[in-house]
């Protein structure tokens, strides 16, 4: 006999696994002594992982927090003409699960700070170490940092922000000082224009 699977949050039958729609069910076990009000409640108890399947519905909800942080779960539900209640819990898991995560940017040319990205050579089998030296001087003025593989003048590559270009001097002369440094170079952030317009949809072939 084919096993069934139940759809979250009722007991009507959704088939076998072979016509289980992705990234909204899990299987109702019903195994002796479980909890049989929260079963009902949620499809499965606490302690079990949340499962993700990447679907057009996954994706379109995506898609909307990217374009705009602070849209309402009921305004994805209609636009995408989708119950609110599957909008919500598959809102829930998608944050649960960090795969989309909601964080405010300072812009920093506002508080009269400039932003340079440095890239930095390494000797073979340094970067790692390199990287967390270099962070560990100059973590308060650190943006963000990076290992890099395909260009063999750069493995480490940070943003790092800074008031005047002597304050920029200053630190790419520290690190090239460093003994297992083979090459330093940098640029200066001048302008950048976020991708508002960016379609997860076409992106995965979710059309």
């Amino acid at each position: 006999m084919p096993r069934r699977f139940y759809r979250a949050g009722n007991g009507n039958r959704a088939g076998n696994m072979s016509q289980m729609p992705t990234g909204d069910y899990s299987e109702n076990s019903n195994k002796k002594g479980s909890n049989k009000n929260n079963n009902k409640r949620t499809g499965h108890d606490d302690t079990s992982p949340i499962k993700f399947m990447l679907d057009k519905i996954n994706v379109g909800i995506i898609q909307e927090l990217v374009n705009n942080g602070d849209i309402k779960s009921s305004e994805i539900s209609a636009k995408l003409k989708i119950p609110l209640s599957t909008i919500q819990r598959r809102r829930s898991n998608l944050e649960k699960l960090s795969i989309i995560k909601k964080n405010y940017i300072v812009d920093l040319k506002k508080l009269d700070l400039r932003i340079a990205e440095i890239m930095i050579g390494t000797s073979s089998g340094e970067s790692q170490n390199i990287m967390t030296e270099v962070y560990n001087k100059h973590k308060t003025s650190i943006i963000d940092m990076s290992l890099r593989i395909g260009n063999p003048d750069t493995n480490v590559s940070f943003r790092i922000a800074y008031k005047t270009s002597l304050e920029l001097f200053e630190v790419l002369e520290e690190i090239k000082q460093m003994d297992t440094i083979n090459n330093v170079t940098w640029s200066e952030y001048i302008s950048e224009k976020r991708n508002d317009k960016s379609s997860f949809d076409e992106l995965l072939r979710f059309n």
